[in-house]
């Protein structure tokens, strides 16, 4: 496909999820992937979700441009994380992926009827160069019953996703209403990482299509 963009030097995902190599993919640009084989981190007491969501994401881009150091490209290598943070009278817990089929029924049934955050986080390193940015939306959730919540578990969508829900997928729907960013619930924000990547020099613009305009 002709894209608008144009690749300045070599972009690695840190990451094996097909949701996020297809957003890249949708706008044209190339690059490589390659999972963080690292250790998640845990929660500390008290942390912040949303900088939770970024040492972790960090810690994925660290990694892999560790991994990569004897390449003489100097690839640009970006990963990211995403959670879902419902908030409550209890404070701030942060829903990851379920432990198994009862894990995602309990999880749905918290977030049924009510609204939630998702929350990606991203981090771009290369070079000397490490940064990280996030975006959230709210979620939120039709309240449906018990019955329904088990047999979306049941199909087993839901064990592999923060949240236990895949709003792309078969879990799309269970939600009501978004406030923001499609693309940030699915697990990129599509809009801030092509900023990002313009404005650290992986990518510029395809000025040749002007010739045929």
């Amino acid at each position: 496909m002709t894209s608008a963009f144009t690749m300045l030097r070599p972009l690695v995902l840190a990451s094996g999820s097909p949701r996020r190599r297809a957003f890249l993919e949708g706008v044209g640009l190339s690059f490589d992937v390659h999972p963080a084989a690292c250790p998640e981190p845990r929660p500390k007491p008290g942390e912040d979700p949303r900088a939770y969501a970024a040492r972790c994401a960090e810690a994925k881009s660290r990694f892999v441009l560790s991994e990569l150091s004897g390449r003489t490209d100097r690839p640009a290598v970006l990963s990211a994380d995403t959670i879902v943070i419902l908030r409550d009278e209890e404070g701030a817990s942060i829903l990851g992926k379920p432990r198994d089929r009862n894990d995602a029924v309990a999880m749905l049934s918290r977030l049924s009827g009510r609204t939630h955050e998702v929350v990606t986080s991203c981090c771009l390193a290369m070079d000397n160069h490490v940064e990280c940015f996030d975006d959230m939306t709210k979620v939120t959730f039709a309240p449906w019953p018990l019955p329904v919540l088990e047999a979306y578990a049941d199909s087993g969508d839901p064990l592999d996703k923060a949240g236990s829900y895949g709003i792309q997928d078969g879990g799309a729907f269970l939600v009501s209403a978004i406030e923001g960013s499609w693309s940030t619930v699915v697990g990129l924000p599509l809009n801030i990482v092509l900023e990002r990547l313009l404005r650290a020099g992986v990518l510029g613009l395809n000025t040749s299509l002007r010739e045929f305009s």
